[in-house]
């Protein structure tokens, strides 16, 4: 019995130090407060723009700010997509955000911009401009509220095409000046250089972009646009393309 006394002594001695750290973890932690707030992955829309989304004041009590309060506010924004807020000790909030990148504007009266996704999106963000290709054809009756998703397939396979030229071939995405989407018809795209149509069909269109690369890269490169009518991508295994006759040479006398 008298050797139990000095384990229990030692166990309580124990018990009573844990209690102590945990008591004071807890005070230490509810004493913290917000010295910095750092910010990952805006590209578009300025840090000081998404600190005032925030509504955090420095110095605030770290673990008194609502982390959910924080993300919504933060996702209030068009132009995030998605938003991770997580404490940092010991006196900092960190915000990692994902933008939407818009990928073709809408020609419309005013003009707005689209994501891959079909969100509708403003032009007036930030100082940045975007150089990026334009979509007409879009149904008058397509109502474009800003963080709408548009519904009509038309465009969203176009969205789809030049996300996947984006993807795979960016210069030749920064060759489309304008896309015209036809109600259930072919899509048609106009290349910056000499403005020639270039028809898409609505199967293949992964494969005819990689047809596209090649008579681009080691025919039009070549031969220049000025006599390119147009180009033609719906038939299988093939290019179809349409040049202006050769000006006959004159000859002398």
């Amino acid at each position: 019995m008298s050797e139990l006394k000095p384990k229990i002594a030692g166990v309580l001695v124990l018990i009573a130090i844990a209690i102590c750290l945990v008591f004071g973890a807890n005070a230490w932690k509810s004493s913290l407060r917000i010295k910095q707030i750092k910010i990952d992955g805006n590209r578009i829309v300025g840090a000081n723009e998404i600190l005032q989304l925030t509504q955090v004041q420095m110095n605030t009590l770290l673990y008194k700010v609502d982390l959910t309060a924080i993300q919504k506010n933060v996702m209030s924004h068009h132009y995030i997509k998605d938003v991770v807020v997580e404490r940092n000790l010991p006196n900092s909030i960190h915000i990692q955000v994902v933008e939407r990148i818009p990928i073709a504007i809408v020609n419309r009266p005013e003009t707005m911009y689209l994501d891959e996704n079909g969100v509708v999106l403003p032009r007036s963000i930030s100082h940045r401009l975007f150089d990026l290709p334009m979509i007409s054809g879009i149904s008058a009756s397509e109502p474009l509220a800003l963080g709408s998703i548009i519904k009509q397939p038309d465009v969203i396979e176009t969205l789809q095409l030049l996300a996947t030229m984006k993807a795979v071939n960016r210069p030749m995405y920064h060759n489309i000046s304008e896309v015209q989407v036809r109600n259930g018809g072919d899509i048609v795209v106009y290349s910056t250089e000499g403005g020639v149509p270039i028809i898409f069909g609505r199967d293949e269109m992964s494969s005819e972009l990689v047809k596209l690369e090649t008579f681009w890269n080691n025919v039009v490169r070549t031969r220049g646009t000025q006599s390119l009518q147009y180009v033609d991508l719906r038939y299988q295994d093939q290019v179809v393309a349409r040049w202006n006759p050769e000006p006959s040479a004159t000859k002398s006398l």
